[in-house]
């Protein structure tokens, strides 16, 4: 079986290790020049971390990351909102809560890959069947074609036709800078405010990684300045985190998904990670769940069965759960979103309050223990691509 995946992102790559994992020959295809260590902070749950278990590569991912044990709610004055204790959850789950930097993830799967089974400057631009057609005019036939090109997918294009994202109503800023003790060990921050939000957690060692939102028009302008005056007057040590981080150091979004689709790919071709479920990062999800389809897909492609019957039950399996991911996620955002001063004091009282511990502790749950399938090795690992 050959598979040609579109997308070097961390799903795509992700995906090529599992199947090379179980003997297939798997080659991923990017448009960019070069595979660049680009973005900033990924959260990765213990959902995530079983998935990169079964590639053989949770202990590597571990050491360059930042366990994360609880994460503090507080209102813009300081003031405490929340608890939540990931501890109890995480063990359940068998495996830790992380955040590590999203290049220092890429890098880590990408060398985790035989060599030439990654080809760049390779522009898809469409599709006939499993071979998957290049702007060059080439065409690179497969038994199976994934599109894992992200939330612009040419391949959920050509399945689905066109259509804009979905603007959530809020754009975030990002950053990484050297972390110098702001948070007590093991600990991620949120703070809430009105109309924005504000997350610092670390990332690897000496790292940090924050972002900060504000509602708005879609295409809000960055600058330093505009960040500085939305959290100003906020406690310490959010101004401080912003303050020191440099210009060039922070990256911004407006923050997009899709509703979620009723199927996903036809006949041989299927779609992964955020290609088939983008998602808002209200949840901290996305690359997550990209890592669960990945094995997942290698999961059903490498037992005895017809390759269609194989990609509608990697689907069958992801649908629903992916599904959740994505509206609870846009859901959350609209709550910590919030920019009616009445509605966020009710927001905070509640979430305080037992029921919320309660509800947030099942969320949890749901995320966290997700079973992920055992792949069966094969002795034929390491295979070149075609």
């Amino acid at each position: 079986m050959r598979v040609v995946i579109v997308g070097a992102g961390i799903g795509g790559l992700a995906a090529t290790v599992a199947l090379h994992r179980i003997g297939v020959e798997a080659l991923v295809i990017e448009r960019a020049p070069s595979i660049r260590e680009v973005g900033a902070g990924l959260s990765l749950w213990s959902n995530a971390v079983n998935a990169l278990r079964e590639l053989g590569l949770d202990a590597q991912v571990i050491a360059a990351a930042s366990v994360i044990e609880r994460n503090l709610v507080q209102s813009p004055k300081g003031r405490v909102i929340a608890r939540t204790e990931l501890g109890e959850v995480s063990r359940m789950a068998g495996a830790p809560c992380i955040c590590i930097h999203r290049g220092v993830l890429q890098k880590i799967l990408l060398d985790a890959l035989p060599p030439r089974s990654v080809r760049t400057d390779a522009r898809c631009v469409g599709f006939d069947g499993s071979t998957a057609i290049l702007e060059s005019g080439e065409h690179i036939q497969a038994d199976v074609l994934v599109g894992a090109d992200g939330i612009s997918s040419v391949i959920r294009d050509g399945l689905h036709g066109a259509a804009a994202p979905r603007y959530a109503g809020y754009t975030a800023w990002r950053g990484i800078r050297e972390d110098t003790g702001f948070l007590p060990a093991r600990s991620a921050l949120l703070v809430i405010g009105e109309g924005s939000q504000f997350g610092a957690v670390p990332c690897g060692p000496g790292k940090l990684y924050w972002f900060l939102t504000k509602n708005g028009p879609r295409g809000t302008t960055q600058s330093k300045t505009k960040i500085m005056a939305v959290c100003r007057d906020w406690a310490a040590p959010v101004p401080e985190m912003v303050k020191g981080t440099p210009e060039d150091a922070i990256l911004q979004n407006d923050i997009i998904d899709r509703p979620p689709m009723q199927w996903w790919g036809r006949g041989s071709v299927t779609l992964l990670g955020d290609a088939a479920h983008p998602t808002t990062p209200n949840l901290g999800q996305g690359a997550c769940q990209a890592l669960e389809d990945a094995v997942v897909l290698a999961n059903c492609l490498g037992r005895t069965q017809p390759v269609e019957q194989a990609l509608r039950e990697y689907e069958h399996i992801r649908l629903q759960r992916t599904t959740d991911v994505v509206r609870t996620s846009w859901q959350t955002g609209k709550v910590i979103q919030l920019d009616s001063p009445v509605l966020e004091q009710l927001r905070n009282w509640f979430m305080g309050t037992g029921i919320s511990r309660r509800l947030e502790q099942r969320t949890f749950r749901t995320l966290l223990t997700y079973q992920i399938p055992k792949l069966q090795l094969s002795q034929s690992r390491g295979q070149q691509p075609f």
